[in-house]
């Protein structure tokens, strides 16, 4: 690790050590109480964060009956720096044993039963899914601690499915699952994570030329991350990306200390091998204010990758504020693939 990545590694551990009542005070804080009159089924289960496998619900659903599942509990990366994730961002929900599986919206989210068969919860907060039938790549286990309660009801009448209100032609990543981060706004999209995770793609198909461009408006407020992106327990950041027909996606960020023209892999595994990031604005100057940028796609690839692929197949907006548990807010306007 070189001494910059030392350094804010530092900073990060007093940082932690600081806010660490605060983000526990928030991960821990007590659950609403849930009313199961009308259930037709209930029960609960323990599920702790080493646990590698799904487990049964005990609850049986037909397709189209409405369930719900109402969770509280902290997965823990690492409970020495504060760094855990609540049900909404760790609990997946599967039916049946097979694809396709939901992760909750909320720590408390209905969902209308998209298959037949026994209801199964799995925590997932290192692992990485290998497909969206649930089944996870092979990992070094992590020290993981604590546990996830889950009561699931099946209720007796339909109930309205909780939904993530994406805006119209966007869809979340299915790895990360669907979340309250992204909303509709008069002039675009709005973006609010605290403590959670998402990405939200719009699917395009777009040749690269030497004129392609990618153009957008983004006022930033908050940035979730007040140290350097480029470690994996600082990785909370804002972005615009576009992902091409290789697999690979190139990132747009606003960092709070990397310089701007930086250019670095993720740091996350998995990611690693896949997402490039590129800082386009730095610091806390600015923020608050709309900005127009504009990127010249076949240029920026050929700096970071060698060479153009050939095609966008998705714009992505990532938000990601799972590791430090701040505050970041963004809305974007006017994104476009454009020909210069």
């Amino acid at each position: 690790m070189s001494l910059g990545k030392l350094a804010t590694f530092a900073r990060f551990v007093a940082q932690q050590h600081r806010e660490k009542s605060r983000i526990a005070a928030e991960l821990e804080a007590a659950p609403a109480p849930f009313d199961t009159e009308g259930a037709s089924a209930t029960a609960t289960v323990t599920l702790t964060a080493k646990d590698r496998d799904w487990k049964p619900s005990g609850v049986e659903v037909a397709a189209g009956d409405s369930f719900t599942v109402d969770a509280h509990g902290v997965a823990w990366m690492s409970q020495a720096l504060a760094v855990g994730v609540e049900p909404r961002v760790a609990l997946w929900v599967r039916i049946g044993g097979g694809a396709p599986i939901r992760k909750l919206i909320d720590n408390r989210t209905t969902f209308t039963a998209w298959a037949t068969g026994a209801v199964e919860l799995r925590l997932k907060a290192l692992d990485e899914w290998a497909s969206d039938a649930g089944n996870v790549l092979p990992a070094k286990p992590g020290r993981l601690a604590g546990a996830v309660t889950a009561t699931v009801a099946r209720w007796s009448e339909a109930r309205e499915a909780d939904s993530s209100g994406a805006p119209a032609g966007w869809h979340h990543l299915w790895r990360l699952g669907d979340g309250r981060v992204y909303a509709p706004t008069t002039d675009g999209i709005g973006v609010h994570t605290h403590g959670d995770v998402g990405i939200l793609q719009l699917d395009v198909d777009v040749p690269i030329t030497a004129g392609t461009t990618l153009d957008w408006g983004w006022c930033v407020s908050e940035l979730p991350s007040r140290l350097a992106e480029n470690l994996a327990v600082t990785h909370d950041y804002l972005s615009i990306a576009v992902e091409f027909e290789n697999g690979q996606d190139l990132t747009y960020m606003w960092s709070a200390g990397l310089p701007e023209g930086h250019v670095f892999k993720c740091p996350l595994p998995y990611w690693c091998d896949r997402e490039t990031h590129w800082v386009v604005r730095s610091g806390s100057e600015g923020l608050g204010a709309w900005h127009e940028e504009s990127r010249g796609i076949a240029e920026d690839c050929r700096r970071a990758y060698g060479s153009a692929p050939r095609k966008v197949v998705r714009i992505w907006l990532i938000a990601n504020s799972v590791f430090q548990r701040n505050s970041g807010r963004a809305r974007f306007r006017d994104i476009r693939l454009t020909e210069r």
